[in-house]
């Protein structure tokens, strides 16, 4: 009873802070969003392991940054070691008032069904590289329980291909008591709801973020992305 008056005390605090998002500079906007997330793992008591300083990776060049994904939680853990953008499933921004958090953070949204959204938002995302930051996806294109990883879709690695910028995989791992745990996971038929109350009844889960070696550049899209896939799933099966 206790984590669910704190969650909901902190998505009230998340609201609050989304209305001074306009006014205040981007720095200080990356400052909120990381403080907000931290805060919801500690809620949680997940405790956050990251290999390499992310913000200093990112400080350096712009990246499209490519991760495996299990949970709504995924965007805050990683928030939590260096707030970056998404493009998330255009399904997220419906949720409720979790979405409103999302799109405060950026969040671009993307649209798989229709072909004419898909590339409108390739060129959102190919502006974001070049000009703003780094760019976290998805490309699974859906999640899992987290004990395997499915088949990369390989389009919006073109757009790195595009405007020359590198590839940063990183993977996500959850465990509780040093072995692998699917509570946090938020996939097929699990509601946003049930995998809430799978986070409430547990104590004490760490999440594992590694920041694997960048991916030079190629022509060819399906070849980055078998790369990045192989180089996640090494991490995946320890």
């Amino acid at each position: 009873m206790k984590k669910i008056i704190l969650i909901l005390i902190h998505l009230i605090i998340g609201i609050i802070c989304i209305f001074f998002f306009p006014i205040i500079n981007r720095v200080s906007r990356k400052s909120l969003i990381k403080s907000w997330s931290s805060y919801l793992l500690k809620i949680f008591n997940i405790n956050l392991i990251v290999n390499h300083d992310l913000k200093k990776i990112l400080a350096k060049k712009n990246y499209l940054i490519v991760s495996n994904h299990i949970s709504w939680l995924d965007i805050f853990v990683i928030n939590t070691a260096h707030p970056v953008t998404f493009v998330a499933k255009q399904s997220i921004s419906e949720w409720p008032i979790l979405n409103w958090l999302v799109k405060a953070s950026e969040t671009i949204f993307i649209d798989r069904k229709k072909i004419s959204k898909i590339k409108e938002t390739t060129k959102e995302i190919e502006d974001y590289l070049e000009n703003k930051g780094s760019i976290c996806i998805f490309p699974e294109s859906t999640s899992t329980d987290g004990s395997k990883l499915l088949p990369f879709k390989s389009n919006l690695f073109q757009t790195a291909i595009n405007k020359e910028i590198e590839i940063l995989p990183i993977a996500i791992q959850y465990f509780h008591n040093q072995k692998f745990c699917s509570a946090p996971a938020y996939y097929d038929d699990l509601s946003l709801l049930d995998s809430i109350k799978n986070l409430i009844k547990l104590n004490d889960i760490e999440v594992k973020l590694t920041i694997l070696s960048k991916i030079q550049l190629a022509n060819d899209r399906k070849v980055i992305a078998k790369k990045a896939y192989m180089k996640i799933n090494r991490v995946l099966k320890g």
